[in-house]
């Protein structure tokens, strides 16, 4: 598995090194606004976009880069240029990942206004031609852009993948492969699923590791690269009002963090947000998680402001089975 993480890690970087000279190139005539990376997983809707692989085809997720350049003279949407890599399962082991093909698509872009549950945030819609075909994200902060559906909910990933895009730019810095790869295998336990009427709702994903971290008070060394959650919200089954929760995963060896939940109000780019605030306990302060949908929960610094994750990682949980 380490050794597959090295071959990941070299094949992103010469991903992301064809893409930049892309960028260079379509720079000559437009000007770069913005690059987002990311990791997803790879549905239908994903797949008919980018081509490439047949839809029958095993995938366990797609490398993103997404550039978006702007007209020099006036400042509007222009083109974009992408960059995917599919990730597919290898001949040997079908639980690990290589290499599979690789697609670059050229197209304009466009803005426009609401999604399903933000009526007022903007939509970044990218079209090709030849099949004429579009895919849209919704703009949650300056640093994230999320999937829609085509309803334009945002879309669901996995305990693995979001559909979450990170700003390049403002990007965690990964913790370092080497020293991952050289440390020690560590376990877990995982609760069975819970289920039933005081259930709120189960919450997965994998986050970096170092940013969340330090908000939460948990030493590490720069060997973790990555931090795999479960996160439950139990409520009182007549009134819906919040009671507990249970979060379980890599920073949570020794046992869960449990305590007492509650709905507050406010991110620090938009005041009527709904936000998750897991109380603290006596060593590690509130744990707050973003409700941008019913079915997708992004993590928040103590300042409130979304944490933006890397190309390998973002920082968005998914509902493991919607209510």
């Amino acid at each position: 598995m380490r050794f597959v993480t090295r071959m990941v890690g070299c094949a992103v970087a010469l991903l992301l090194c064809g893409c930049a000279h892309r960028a260079v190139n379509a720079g000559a005539q437009n000007s770069v606004a913005a690059e987002f990376v990311g990791s997803s997983p790879s549905d239908a809707l994903v797949r008919g976009f980018l081509g490439g692989l047949p839809s029958n085809a095993p995938c366990h997720s797609i490398k993103w880069q997404l550039t978006l350049l702007t007209n020099p003279s006036t400042g509007s949407p222009a083109t974009f240029d992408l960059a995917a890599l599919y990730r597919v399962p290898t001949h040997s082991n079908s639980n690990r990942s290589e290499d599979g093909p690789k697609v670059a698509l050229h197209g304009t872009w466009e803005i426009r206004q609401g999604a399903k549950s933000r009526p007022e945030a903007a939509v970044y819609r990218i079209s090709v031609e030849k099949p004429q075909r579009a895919l849209s994200f919704v703009k949650l902060s300056d640093g994230l852009l999320h999937l829609l559906n085509p309803d334009g909910s945002l879309a669901v990933g996995n305990g693995g993948e979001s559909y979450t895009l990170n700003r390049a730019d403002l990007s965690e810095k990964p913790g370092d492969l080497a020293l991952a790869m050289s440390a020690p295998e560590m376990s877990y336990k995982i609760s069975p699923l819970a289920t039933g009427p005081t259930v709120f709702g189960v919450f997965e994903g994998r986050t970096p590791c170092l940013g969340i971290s330090r908000e939460l008070k948990i030493p590490q060394s720069g060997a973790c690269i990555k931090a795999k959650w479960r996160v439950t919200l139990y409520r009182n089954p007549e009134t819906q009002a919040p009671t507990t929760y249970k979060t379980e995963g890599s920073l949570f060896r020794e046992g869960a963090r449990e305590g007492a939940w509650s709905m507050t109000r406010g991110t620090a780019t938009d005041a009527s947000a709904t936000v998750c605030q897991l109380h603290p306990t006596p060593t590690q302060p509130a744990l707050l998680l973003w409700k941008a949908d019913d079915n997708v929960l992004l993590f928040l610094n103590q300042n409130r402001e979304p944490l933006v994750g890397h190309a390998d990682f973002s920082y968005t949980l998914n509902q493991v089975a919607a209510k």
